[in-house]
């Protein structure tokens, strides 16, 4: 039984639940609470990713901002999942820097990005 999020109200009472939770802190909460946690999450992340979807031809930095703000990532957090430097990643991100085909196909793989959005927003 999969959850779905159909309106604000649903969506930020999902929201508040899923703060109670943290609130609770992890180790305290029983199977029961952490499944109901991770079904939250699956339904507020679709819809999310229905209301506030990413821009149309973003740059390979929006890309990495909305993986950012969307995964509530820090930037270490990003380099960490995307196996690279912290400051490969701020040379990216700040324009000085292209990235390789290896974070290209990250991306793709690990957040499920579109290729040929990666592909287009590098050669902009």
């Amino acid at each position: 039984m999969s959850k779905k999020i159909n309106n604000k109200q649903q969506y930020y009472a999902a929201m508040a639940e899923i703060e109670s939770y943290l609130q609770k802190g992890f180790s305290n909460l029983t199977t029961k609470e952490e499944d109901h946690l991770e079904e939250l999450s699956k339904a507020v992340e679709a819809w999310e990713l229905k209301e506030f979807p990413m821009p149309m031809q973003p740059s390979f930095q929006d890309i990495l901002i909305y993986i950012m703000q969307f995964k509530r990532y820090s930037q270490s957090e990003l380099s960490e999942d995307l196996s690279i430097s912290k400051s490969l990643l701020s040379e990216i991100l700040n324009g000085k820097k292209q990235p390789n085909l290896n974070i290209v196909v990250s991306l793709h793989q690990k957040f499920g990005i579109d290729a040929n959005v990666l592909l287009e927003s590098v050669s902009h």
